[in-house]
């Protein structure tokens, strides 16, 4: 654990009290661990912080004037919970393995690996293959032909990435995460169901993670394409020539039909599900378990299923909790003036 003139520097922060004093470890403030740094993101009502056995508690720069009820070494920062996010990813690199390729991996002759690259026992890495340096690639993860794989990237146990892949700059798989399988693509003839080829691939650009068992489809013909930096929970599944914009959030259970064009900085929460052939405007925030049949527009904010604005989902919600009321009023209406049949 650095020391808290490290942090401050670390995270460019103002410090009130003893820089050469060193934390025990982190902590959040639902559960305490004494001497450990810990952040709030409050701003106001710190009943909650008096008599904290903490060794150091990082806070809102706005607060630098103010009087707290925490006496002991507090840091100022712009985001505290950024400022703690890069402490956490200091200690999670301090936690990382030497590189190691184990001698139980399979690896074609004709891939090539990168500097610094970890591969774990029982990956199989199949011919023409790219790996970047410094790329982890865990036990029993499945590269196929030909894929593209940049630096810096992690794929935990029992990824898949099918062949002509491409994964950029410091993806995250997953486990489970399946990357290129089939789109689900068929034509009817002759009374059967014939599979269509799919023939293209997926791209995943820089910084993308992919949750637990979330399956990317490969296209038919082109590209799946998810953008730079967009996050994607456990359990979502994205269909054959989706495109994906930047900075996007799909929540766990998502589910995109083909063809479908999303746009940058798009929040889908959980159990979304949107028709194919659609396309999702910049900013876009659909609720839970919403139900898309047509266009959004950039910043329309949908809820309910088929979705509709917000405000207005709201109120149908509320009318629909009263259906029993009115029911019952209803038959009253019925029995006193007998004008149902």
């Amino acid at each position: 654990m650095k020391t808290l003139k490290q942090i401050v520097e670390m995270c460019n922060a103002q410090l009130k009290g003893d820089e050469n004093f060193t934390p025990t470890g982190v902590c959040g403030l639902d559960k305490i661990k004494e001497g450990a740094i810990a952040y709030t993101n409050q701003t106001e009502r710190f009943d909650n912080l008096k008599d904290l056995p903490l060794g150091a508690l990082i806070v809102n720069e706005k607060l630098k004037d103010t009087p707290l009820p925490f006496t002991g070494n507090i840091l100022y920062v712009k985001n505290p919970e950024w400022a703690f996010t890069q402490i956490l990813r200091d200690i999670d690199t301090l936690n990382k393995q030497a590189p190691k390729i184990s001698d139980k991996a399979v690896i074609d002759p004709s891939a090539k690996i990168g500097k610094g690259v970890s591969i774990g026992a029982y990956a199989i890495i199949e011919e023409g293959a790219i790996i970047g340096d410094g790329t982890i690639i865990y036990p029993n993860v499945y590269i196929g032909r030909n894929v593209q794989i940049g630096a810096l990237c992690i794929l935990y146990p029992n990824v898949v990435v099918r062949e002509n892949c491409i994964l950029k700059n410091k993806v995250i798989l997953q486990p489970g995460a399946v990357i290129g399988s089939d789109g689900f693509g068929y034509v009817f003839e002759n009374g059967m169901h014939n599979k269509i080829p799919q023939i293209g691939n997926v791209i995943l650009e820089d910084d993308v993670e992919i949750g637990a068992n979330t399956t990317i489809d490969r296209a038919k013909l082109n590209s799946t394409i998810i953008g730079a930096n967009t996050k994607i929970d456990n359990l979502v599944q994205i269909a054959h020539n989706v495109e994906i914009g930047k900075a996007t959030i799909l929540v766990s259970q998502v589910g995109i039909a083909g063809s479908t064009k999303v746009g940058n900085g798009v929040i889908m929460a959980g159990q979304v599900g949107v028709s194919g052939h659609l396309t999702i405007g910049d900013q876009a925030v659909l609720g839970p378990q919403a139900g898309i049949i047509g266009n959004v527009k950039a910043g329309e904010k949908l809820l309910g299923s088929p979705a509709r604005p917000y405000s207005e989902s709201m109120r149908i919600s509320a009318i629909m909790g009263k259906l029993p009321e009115f029911y019952k009023e209803l038959l009253a209406l019925k029995k006193k003036f007998k004008f149902f049949k």
